[in-house]
């Protein structure tokens, strides 16, 4: 057990709120929250500072149903006036917004009004080349200052932005690109990793070969990287260095798209999830102001990729609490500098440092002795998110990197909720690895199968019950898709895709995905673009990916595959395949281990039983097998676990 010291817990935002509203605790607070949901959200839109042009005729109309709720009827703002423009006009233009770090050790900052004539100038310059309110424009780039300008400008101008892993392979980017129909592209030319540069504006350059409806790519050349297209390619020192600091927002209304963050599911194709101008802002201010107590004067570190969820989310939330953004290019961990991530913490006095279970087990693997040299004393919040905690992982951050002084924060949720369904505060016991309730508006429960509530203890499927502010409202094109997907399990409920538990004394638990999706150090790929990656390859007829355990990530990929007609697996086809899927997919999605048999569990439709595979090369329950077609591949599978 751990809790915060009283000093943390008396002056946190959250102990302020409770007393304004009267009310004795969180519970209480979630209480009301589900009771209310328009209290709630109204008051985080305060909380948000959220500026509109023309105000909201209605909060919340849920008339068609938990799955069609709309937010901010009749509203129109721009999330860039509430970020920025407001942050000017309170006098913040001289604080530091951005503060950045190359892997280098190369420094520079940005104050808000630095960051705001940036946002500015990459409006004028999409606007300069025709892109336009509702256009998707891709963000391809590594995290220097210029990306969060780069997200901002695009929404300033009213387009919707769409950002990719700064990892992606070529075929990876082309395909969420035509998804969404981008007409322009803000890139880098390259990322140093390791004192070399890998070159991103080329890998672009080969996956727009596909995307016909790219017509602009604006590329921040550090590195001496050249335009495949002049006429398409520019130079981001030429074009947005030179256009116009002072572009007005341009009102959109609350319901209109300012991201869409893709996410894979169980199918080949990645889902596009929306969110809107509105809710992002509702959402951040529950989450990260009140109950990850982010405050103005702090200082934000979470080492992330604007790729993933938890990029647009921190930039977002630290400009609305008006605090500090600690950006860092680079890896947490180098073969010369174990600990970066924490010698960054140190040296720049972060005040909230993000982490995920993943990299504290690599952490693990070093000797501690060179973190008594780092002064972590600025410290309070240590929030963490990503996939399920060990309780050793879980204790040694609270050794060695809380010192058992700042709160270690666990928080869940995803992509499309952009934050959280689970989480902790300050004013909590914390177990390891445990969330201390769940997030306020959202309703969680625990089902059974039947759609029953679970009791206190039993392992059952986590739920949204109330559709929150920040919950996204569709799937980018396929409204289909969007109902099955989350609505369709548990009618008028939200299915998230976790297995929880919830103890007696209030601990919430996370026990793993329910859905075929893998999450890899907390990212999170659908089998089919692996199993794709295999079976192109020709040599390769038939492939499940599956999540299996790992000491070092928690959890890696492991492939079973079946050989093409005369092609005989060998250690040399073996490592090619794993090669196949860094290139095609993405480095992190790297099989740990590929294994061959001579069929895979089948239904009768011909579908890949995954979590058949799974359970037999685990040496788990396989379930319910009332629906496999040929029961005896599973002998082969459990056989390789043997061999492994």
């Amino acid at each position: 057990m751990f809790r915060a010291d009283l000093d943390i817990r008396d002056t946190s935002t959250l102990a302020a709120f409770l007393a304004r509203h009267g009310l004795e605790s969180y519970e209480a607070l979630a209480e009301r929250a589900d009771a209310d949901p328009d209290w709630l959200w109204a008051e985080m839109l305060k909380l948000a500072g959220t500026k509109f042009r023309t105000p909201y005729a209605k909060l919340r109309d849920i008339s068609g149903g938990p799955d069609s709720v709309r937010w901010g009827v009749g509203a129109t703002l721009n999330i860039t006036e509430t970020c920025l423009d407001a942050q000017l006009a309170a006098g913040l233009g001289e604080k530091i917004a951005i503060d950045w770090i190359g892997e280098d050790g190369s420094r520079r900052s940005w104050t808000y009004a630095e960051l705001a004539a940036e946002t500015g100038r990459v409006a004028a310059a999409l606007a300069a080349r025709g892109v336009r309110p509702g256009d998707a424009v891709g963000i391809f780039m590594p995290m220097i200052p210029e990306i969060e300008a780069a997200l901002l400008g695009i929404a300033r101008l009213g387009a919707v932005a769409v950002p990719l892993f700064s990892g992606f392979s070529p075929p990876a980017i082309a395909s969420r690109l035509n998804d969404c129909g981008a007409v322009a592209v803000l890139t880098a030319d390259a990322t140093p990793r390791r004192g070399k540069p890998v070159w991103m504006e080329s890998a672009l350059a080969e996956a727009l070969q596909g995307v016909p409806s790219v017509h602009t790519v604006i590329s921040l050349r550090r590195f001496g990287g050249k335009p495949v297209e002049p006429a398409r390619d520019l130079d981001w020192a030429e074009t947005v260095g030179k256009a116009d600091p002072n572009f007005p927002a341009r009102a959109v209304g609350a319901e209109d798209l300012f991201l869409i963050a893709y996410t894979s599911g169980t199918t080949g194709k990645p889902k596009g999830v929306v969110h809107t101008h509105l809710g992002v802002q509702a959402k951040a201010a529950a989450d990260v102001l009140l109950c990850l107590d982010l405050k103005p004067d702090d200082r934000h570190l979470w080492m992330t990729d604007m790729g993933w969820v938890m990029g647009p989310l921190t930039v977002l939330a630290v400009l609305l609490a008006g605090a500090t953004l600690v950006l860092a290019e680079g890896a947490p961990s180098l073969p010369d500098d174990h600990f970066r991530l924490l010698r960054i913490a140190a040296e720049m006095k972060v005040t909230h440092l993000g982490l995920s279970p993943t990299l504290v087990r690599q952490f693990m693997t070093r000797d501690p002795a060179p973190l008594a040299d780092y002064d972590l004393s600025a410290l309070r919040i240590v929030p963490s998110t990503g996939e399920p905690w060990t309780e050793d992982a879980w204790l040694w951050q609270l050794d060695h990197i809380c010192r058992r002084r700042a709160v270690p924060l666990n928080i869940s949720g995803g992509t499309e909720l952009f934050g959280a369904i689970l989480l902790s505060t300050v004013l909590h016991e914390h177990k390891p690895g445990g969330f201390s309730g769940a997030a306020l508006g959202v309703g969680a429960k625990v089902l059974r199968a039947d759609g029953t509530e679970a009791p206190e203890g039993e392992v059952g499927e986590l739920v949204v019950t109330q559709p929150s502010m920040g919950l996204t409202p569709a799937i980018l094109g396929d409204r289909a898709r969007y109902l099955e997907t989350y609505w369709s399990m548990f009618p008028g409920k939200w299915r998230h895709g976790d297995w929880v538990r919830r103890d007696p004394d209030g601990t919430w638990y996370i026990l793993g995905r329910s859905d075929d999706t893998l999450n890899i150090a907390g990212k999170r790929i659908g089998p089919p673009e692996i199993e794709a990656a295999l079976t192109e390859t020709g040599k390769v007829i038939d492939a499940a990916a599956i999540a299996a355990p790992d000491d070092l990530k928690g959890v890696a990929v492991v492939c079973v595959c079946v050989a093409a007609p005369g092609v005989s697996p060998d250690d040399k086809l073996v490592e090619e395949l794993k090669d196949r899927v860094g290139d095609i997919v993405s480095k992190p999605f790297r099989p740990r281990e590929i294994h061959f048999v001579e069929a895979l569990p089948k239904t009768r439709t011909m579908k890949t039983m995954r979590r058949v595979v799974r359970a037999a090369f685990l040496g788990e329950s396989p379930g319910d097998l009332s629906s496999i077609s040929n029961p005896e591949t599973m002998d082969a599978i459990a056989a390789l676990r043997k061999e492994a």
